[in-house]
């Protein structure tokens, strides 16, 4: 494979197979014509990239999991607070599950008030001073340019098992909410919109940790600026692709003329 074609000579390339004037520039040409040239080719490479699971935009994560925080709180019954924490600067919102005296069945930590107290979800059963409790991180980021997983590559390497997911929201609310023994084997499910998190089940415990979970994915990042940063749309005319040159030409072209109504087949 030779050197990648820049935006500018994909779009060049495409005009003169076209038999029309190719120019000298595209990022900032105010000629309509190239405006929609620009627009084309990042339709068609967005396209592109999401139409097949291209080794060049294949990546691997790492998740290693934390080891979760055993200390003690004061609870309430009926309130959502718990105050007299020793420390909390190890915890973020939304990330943590919460166990141990008073706190009902998948109990999560929704804010940290200050540096010993935090609001959970659902209101304490008990009260009691000083009780014992465990935060454990069952959430994690995924990387910033993902697009989607990789069926299949989800596993707990520390255990040399594969990961149960992703679960259906009903089959999660089944696990965290009904009567169920829990097994083994480590459950996912993806959380929010994207960029998104996963969330863990059940949340990972003193003697389960260090373990290492690892899953691949596909990124969005199919094209390469100059810097050696990637994207996924092109910005300037020294942009290259990590897709294959020739669909783009050939893209573009016959994108180019379905939208001006001509023939646009073979």
């Amino acid at each position: 494979m030779g050197t990648p074609l820049t935006l500018l000579e994909i779009v060049q390339t495409a005009c003169n197979e076209l038999g029309l004037t190719a120019p000298a520039s595209v990022i900032g040409n105010t000629d309509p014509q190239i405006v929609q040239l620009l627009a084309l080719t990042n339709l068609d490479g967005n396209e592109l990239y999401r139409s097949h699971d291209w080794t060049c935009l294949q990546g691997e994560h790492i998740v290693n999991l934390q080891t979760p925080i055993e200390t003690t709180g004061d609870v309430t019954q009926g309130s959502t607070t718990i105050l007299n924490i020793p420390d909390t600067s190890g915890l973020t919102a939304n990330y943590y599950a919460v166990s141990g005296n008073g706190m009902p069945a998948a109990q999560r930590v929704v804010e940290i008030l200050s540096a010993t107290s935090v609001r959970v979800e659902m209101e304490s059963t008990a009260t009691e001073v000083g009780a014992a409790l465990t935060f454990a991180k069952d959430t994690y980021s995924i990387p910033s340019d993902f697009d989607r997983y990789i069926s299949h590559t989800w596993w707990d390497r520390t255990n040399h098992w594969m990961l149960v997911g992703p679960q259906s929201p009903q089959f999660d609310q089944w696990q965290r909410s009904g009567i169920v023994t829990t097994g083994p084997r480590l459950r996912w499910r993806q959380i929010g919109v994207k960029p998104t998190v996963f969330r863990l089940w059940p949340a990972p415990t003193p003697a389960s940790v260090p373990d290492a979970l690892v899953f691949e994915y596909v990124n969005d990042g199919w094209v390469q600026h100059v810097d050696g940063t990637f994207g996924d749309r092109f910005t300037a005319d020294t942009d290259t692709t990590l897709i294959d040159d020739q669909m783009f030409i050939l893209g573009v072209k016959w994108r180019l003329w379905q939208i001006k109504g001509f023939d646009y087949g073979a």
